[in-house]
């Protein structure tokens, strides 16, 4: 098998200086519900429920629901961001991984991994790994926080409606 065509492209690639940036930021949260009532939550539609200013566009969906490769759109208003998803892996109760292209020039990978914790408490760890495919979208990667305290709202949002069933308004909201 020749393969010194590809090897050439790959060599070519790693030889250059990677022009676009890659940042990963990690969130962790302690949820006192069990995890099939969290991770129903994680589904563009439910989400309205419980994150206060959450909007979504479906594109792809047979349920309304979240499901493997649904597919929606969130507008620059939504509190996350513009963005279009699809639903790449979804493993009930724990696991949704989801990719976003955020105005052409970044990809987020976007995974959840939902942990049992067997005394009616899970722990869920978000991976968003953002990667530049442009110098915007290389600005947009540099700009990015360690930790995103309005991302740390929602998640608290989350808690909230999971123990109460209520929507966390939050202040002057």
């Amino acid at each position: 098998m020749n393969t010194t065509r590809s090897d050439k492209m790959a060599r070519d690639f790693l030889a250059r200086k990677q022009p676009y940036r890659r940042k990963t930021v990690v969130y962790e949260r302690l949820f006192h519900a069990q995890p099939s009532l969290v991770f129903k939550q994680f589904c563009p539609t439910r989400e309205v429920d419980w994150i206060n200013g959450w909007t979504a566009d479906l594109i792809w969906t047979t349920t309304g629901y979240a499901e493997a490769d649904c597919i929606f759109t969130t507008p620059a208003r939504n509190n996350i961001g513009p963005g279009l998803w699809v639903f790449t892996r979804l493993e009930p109760d724990r696991l949704l991984e989801a990719v976003r292209i955020i105005d052409n020039n970044v990809v987020e990978h976007f995974r959840i991994d939902l942990e049992d914790n067997g005394d009616g408490t899970c722990t869920g760890v978000w991976t968003l790994k953002f990667t530049a495919l442009n110098e915007q979208g290389n600005a947009f990667v540099d700009a990015l926080p360690e930790k995103d305290t309005a991302f740390d709202r929602v998640l608290a949002g989350l808690e909230h409606f999971v123990t109460t069933g209520e929507l966390l308004l939050q202040p002057g909201q």
